[in-house]
């Protein structure tokens, strides 16, 4: 069951499960009991606040999963989704009852001014129309006739309709636009409707409004569902985004996030991360729910910027002035101030120059000595002068202004000031080292180090120093050096040594390769998937993996892709060392150079043979008995109906055998469901063991079973047949669980259906429904026997 939870995916803004797959999913998980809502966060438990933006029936089926899948990437800790509206959100932040808010962006910026929240970790990527969305936008629509709306600087005195002034894409990103050209939003008349978009379609369109705010993708999705009409409706001034399939008339604004709180494990928080990110669009998850995944988490400023421009809450209240609407408002004392400041700064312009030549002998010393002083700043490194004699040292602004301090502020500065801030274990380490370079005698030396900033953090510092002069015994007198912080050099090193780790320890196979596809670098899960060493295939073209599985035409489009898009991204399958095939995920991208020549190409894949095989099993249990294996009703039906078709072709009879057996009910009643169950499989192994080939065995339900005779002779064969399977109904069963023989019979409903009967007659629920009667016939009768009819033309 882990590894099917763990290609579960679902979508919330379409939260429902297709036809067949979602009834079984929801009869095997949710009507097992595999896992119940907790409402309560207990140890070890990871609580995710959802926003219910529909009702709780809906989300459940089709966001339950995500907690699973979670729960499989995250060992030891339960994982559990809670449905809230907006209030019961900010009730379960203020009792610290959750670990993760899900929710819309305009929800998230004001959950996120009014709670300690942190960044996203993840943003929805929606699936629109067979397209993938990480992004929405807003609309501003009209008439084609309204010639008068060409800009949105045409709004003012106009009646706009939109669903309400709370939502982002509706009615914040345009209401931005219009504060950005300068437009006041009391100039214009909003006419609120309510949800869907449609109604503000429907108002543009019969003219009880001018124009109206609708979010992106509305107009593409009423066009698909054959709404001719909007065709008379334009978009004013639009904008074209690169990569985005839809029409818009303002910026792009961020899907929904996952947003982690402060108080979750930065390592837990940084593992479900990467698991939403792992989601592709072909796992069963994101096809059963219609999403494409997750991404990277977006930069969600943008709509809180939208919000404040809106004015919605909780930005409703008055705005600090910005210094242009001040500029605006107050344009005649600018003015003035201006010609004031200008007056002074020319006034000043003509005293300098005055002075100039009283200040022309000094400023000559002073230029020497700020040379020097650009010299070392431009090196941007902080100097350092050691007196040894003297017990004296000088430190330059630089060496302290590094470490967010000045001068003054460290004054008086010695030794122990260096050692004071210096981490302790590297103080150590760099006073051994210096001490044993001047015992060597040596001149220069250097060393790297931790130095606390001001702000409380640890600078990197790598120091270099020498000696310059010694004493005629050859004790040293003074020593020069510098500073220069290499923090961010640290930090590349550890995401460089992070990076090769991650690269060392994922599960997902990489291989790279060189220009002329020579393979260069592989990691550890890529021996583990193809079963090749590094001396194996270093050096060697990819084509060694190749399984034989795929044609000319699929590779000529996999090199026609990486030359044209620089990627490509599918399945294939390869040959493992061993010899048997592997099912793969693979997606490869080129690597250019600054001039645009290639230097190597990146292969990661995963290995999907256990995906395939799940999908096998769920395609399976649609049309099987979980119970026992045999076709279920619906594979029954199509059976049935494919049998009589073929029988009226060819002129032959069908049979049709109802079988309810005699007495299970007390044995089911006496040593429960789990011994019944035991005794249901065992008799149906008996019953397909008599049964022809070619001929279909199924279970209705319960212990209602229907064997489907294909070109029965007539009635006595039929009979015959009804008989081998009642005769292996009523061989005594030991039930080992139950420590007890039993021996049941049947009562069979026999119907023979011949190539004359009519369609009507001949319809696979006709059939069964007259073999039905027939079955309670021979109940009546006083079981364990068999009752036959032929249908009369």
């Amino acid at each position: 069951m882990r590894a099917l939870l763990s290609l579960l995916r679902f979508r919330p803004t379409r939260p429902c499960l297709p036809g067949w797959l979602g009834a079984v999913f929801v009869l095997v998980f949710l009507g097992a009991g595999a896992l119940s809502p907790v409402e309560a966060r207990e140890p070890n438990t990871l609580t995710i606040g959802m926003f219910a933006y529909r009702p709780v029936s809906v989300l459940e089926p089709a966001w339950r999963p995500l907690a699973w899948y979670l729960q499989e990437q995250v060992p030891g800790v339960h994982v559990n989704i809670r449905f809230l509206d907006q209030d019961a959100m900010t009730r379960a932040l203020e009792r610290d009852e959750l670990d993760l808010v899900f929710t819309n962006p305009a929800h998230y910026i004001t959950l996120r001014t009014q709670n300690q929240l942190s960044g996203a970790i993840a943003t929805l990527v929606a699936l629109e129309e067979g397209k993938a969305v990480s992004q929405l936008g807003g609309v501003l629509i009209r008439r084609k006739e309204r010639t008068d709306i060409q800009r949105w600087q045409d709004l003012p005195g106009k009646v706009v309709a939109v669903t309400g002034t709370q939502y982002l894409g509706g009615y914040a990103t345009q209401a931005k636009e219009l504060v950005q050209r300068g437009i006041a939003l009391d100039s214009i008349e909003f006419k609120r409707l309510g949800n869907p978009h449609d109604k503000v379609v429907a108002a543009v369109l019969e003219g009880q409004a001018d124009a109206g705010f609708i979010r992106t993708g509305i107009l593409e999705s009423l066009h698909a569902e054959g709404k001719a009409e909007v065709a008379d409706l334009e978009v004013v001034e639009p904008v074209s985004h690169s990569g985005f399939p839809f029409k818009a008339s303002t910026a792009l604004y961020p899907e929904w996030a996952m947003v982690a709180l402060p108080h979750l494990d930065r390592d837990l928080s940084r593992r479900i991360s990467a698991a939403l990110l792992a989601l592709e669009p072909e796992d069963v998850l994101s096809q059963l729910a219609g999403i494409h995944g997750f991404t990277i988490p977006a930069d969600y400023q943008s709509v809180q910027e939208a919000m404040m421009a809106a004015r919605v809450p909780p930005f409703d209240k008055a705005p600090t002035v910005s210094i242009r609407e001040f500029a605006r408002q107050h344009a005649a004392a600018v003015i003035a101030v201006g010609s004031i400041l200008l007056t002074v700064m020319i006034a000043s312009a003509w005293v300098l120059r005055t002075n100039r030549r009283l200040n022309l002998a000094q400023g000559r010393l002073a230029q020497e000595r700020q040379r020097l002083e650009d010299i070392i700043e431009g090196t941007n490194a902080g100097t350092w002068e050691w007196y040894v004699a003297e017990d004296r040292i000088v430190y330059g602004r630089r060496w302290a202004a590094m470490l967010g301090y000045t001068l003054e502020e460290l004054e008086p500065v010695s030794l122990d000031t260096w050692k004071t801030l210096t981490h302790p274990v590297d103080q150590q380490e760099v006073l051994a080292q210096l001490d044993k370079d001047l015992a060597a005698g040596v001149d220069a030396f250097e060393s790297e180090f931790r130095m606390r900033h001001k702000a409380g953090h640890w600078v990197w510092i790598h120091n270099l120093g020498r000696i310059i002069r010694r004493t005629e015994d050859g004790k040293p007198l003074l020593l020069t050096g510098i500073h220069l912080d290499v923090t961010e050099r640290k930090r590349n090193e550890e995401e460089r040594a992070l990076s090769h780790s991650v690269f060392l320890r994922t599960h997902t196979g990489v291989m790279v390769t060189d220009e002329s596809n020579r393979i260069v670098q592989i990691n550890p899960a890529f021996t583990e998937i193809t079963g090749y060493t590094p001396e194996e295939v270093l050096g060697k073209s990819p084509d060694m993996l190749a399984s034989g599985e795929h044609d000319e035409a699929f590779y000529r489009k996999l090199w026609n892709d990486l030359e044209g898009k620089g990627e490509w991204e599918g399945e294939i399958i390869n040959r493992h060392k061993n010899g048997h095939t592997v099912p793969e995920r693979m997606t490869i991208s080129v690597v250019r150079d600054g001039d645009g020549a290639i230097q190597h190409y990146i292969g990661v894949f995963t290995d999907i043979s256990l995906q395939k095989q799940l999908v096998r099993e769920l395609q399976h249990s649609a049309h099987h008995d979980l119970l026992t294996g045999l076709p279920n009703r619906a594979l029954l039906y199509d059976r049935l109906g494919l049998a009589l078709a073929q029988a009226r072709r060819a002129r032959s009879s069908v049979a049709v055998i109802f079988l309810d057996l005699d007495g299970f009910k007390p044995v089911n009643d006496t040593y429960g469901h789990v011994v019944g169950d035991e005794l249901l499989r065992r008799l149906a192994q008996r019953m397909r063991g008599v049964v022809r080939d070619g001929d279909t065995l199924a279970r209705l339900g319960g212990d209602e079973f229907v064997v489907v005779a294909n070109a029965v002779a007539d009635e006595e064969d039929a009979t015959a047949c009804a008989e081998r399977v009642l005769a292996a109904i009523g061989e005594p069963v030991t039930l080992k669980m139950a420590g007890t023989t039993v021996r049941l019979s049947a009562s069979v409903g026999v119907v023979v259906c011949p190539p004359t009967a009519s369609e009507e007659d001949a319809l696979p629920e006709a059939v069964l429904g007259r073999a039905d009667v027939l079955m309670y016939e021979a109940k009546r009768a006083g079981k364990a026997r068999v009752v036959v009819q032929r249908f009369v033309p």
